[in-house]
């Protein structure tokens, strides 16, 4: 379908930082997460619990101060646990792959939570990386404020730095988001370009929760951030909705699997050209990355956008074809995400 796929990594969420490497707009990328972590952890730690009968939540129900504070050690607990599991290890997603190849399924689970409460606050506190809304401005199509045909993304990020980007534009609706664990129909294919997760979403729920949580003035955010995480351990669906996690790491099974597989080879199957913004290539995303890139049939370049393309042009070639003639082109700006020409 499209010809153009923007395939991004970590580094498509890099955004800014001062001089003394504090990030002032995007998420942190692998070296940073520790000490971001650790900031999270504070943060968590000093929320002031009211001292009052009970809490109301999204004028839906209420809890107690005591509920509230338990709620908020168990918080606590999980991202300490997974904080010293990070220490121990290269990658966050190595530490999910290690747990999902073990069998520990409910570390496993905890670890997807405790990563959608971090991503939640990480959003919150920074703004979304400035070249999203650049690249939104450049390409949407101004009757329906959508993707052209032409142009689809392929992320491997888990963020919402796109989705808050575009809530800018419109709240009326949302961009063609495909990911695995979503809730009920898988969405229909039409002729926009679309956006599909592969790592699915750090998100308690279908909609965007941070427009979700912010709407709700009467209970500090904090708390609320806290009282989703809890929500995702118990059956809140006779309320209308449930909080669960949309994360779903590519080598991870779902009953989505197969409709994922076929997504992607339909937007994929008429592109001819690849722009390449901050991801590696990793190892252990290799056979999915080989099964993309097989059904691009029409392929005929790859644009790599990286502070050090020569590095990843290595891992690059390791997932073409191996009678690939595609040409590759290193970008080593990364300003603003890369419009080729042959837009």
């Amino acid at each position: 379908m499209s010809k153009t796929i923007y395939y991004l990594g970590a580094g498509a969420s890099y955004g800014k930082r001062d001089e003394s490497k504090n990030i002032l707009e995007g998420l942190p990328v692998v070296s940073e997460i520790p000490q971001e972590f650790d900031a999270f952890y504070d943060f968590i730690k000093t929320v002031k619990i009211p001292e009052k009968d009970y809490i109301v939540y999204w004028r839906l129900y209420k809890k107690t101060p005591a509920d509230v504070t338990r709620e908020r050690d168990q918080l606590l607990q999980d991202i300490n646990d997974l904080k010293a599991a990070i220490k121990e290890h290269a990658t966050i997603d190595t530490y999910a792959r290690k747990l999902y190849l073990t069998g520990k399924s409910r570390q496993f689970s905890k670890l997807k939570d405790v990563l959608c409460a971090f991503f939640f606050w990480e959003q919150f506190q920074h703004k979304s990386d400035n070249r999203y809304d650049t690249f939104l401005a450049n390409v949407l199509l101004a009757e329906t404020l959508s993707l052209p045909k032409e142009i689809s993304i392929i992320s491997w990020n888990y963020d919402s730095q796109i989705e808050s980007a575009y809530w800018a534009y419109t709240q009326e609706k949302v961009l063609p988001l495909f990911e695995k664990n979503t809730s009920g129909k898988w969405h229909q294919l039409t002729e926009e370009g679309r956006i599909i997760k592969v790592n699915g979403s750090a998100v308690f729920s279908d909609g965007m929760i941070i427009p979700y949580i912010t709407g709700d003035a009467e209970t500090p955010i904090e708390l609320q951030l806290i009282e989703s995480y809890s929500n995702t351990h118990v059956d809140t669906s006779e309320m209308g909705f449930q909080f669960k996690t949309h994360l779903s790491f590519a080598w991870e099974h779902s009953e989505n699997s197969q409709k994922m597989k076929d997504t992607i080879k339909a937007t994929v199957e008429d592109t001819e050209q690849i722009v390449v913004v901050g991801y590696s290539f990793p190892f252990f995303n290799r056979e999915t990355d080989r099964e993309i890139f097989r059904n691009m049939k029409s392929l005929k370049k790859v644009y790599i956008q990286d502070p050090n393309p020569k590095a990843v042009r290595l891992s690059l070639e390791a997932v073409l074809p191996d009678n690939s003639s595609v040409e590759i082109v290193e970008l080593s700006d990364c300003t603003q995400f890369y419009l080729p020409k042959e837009l």
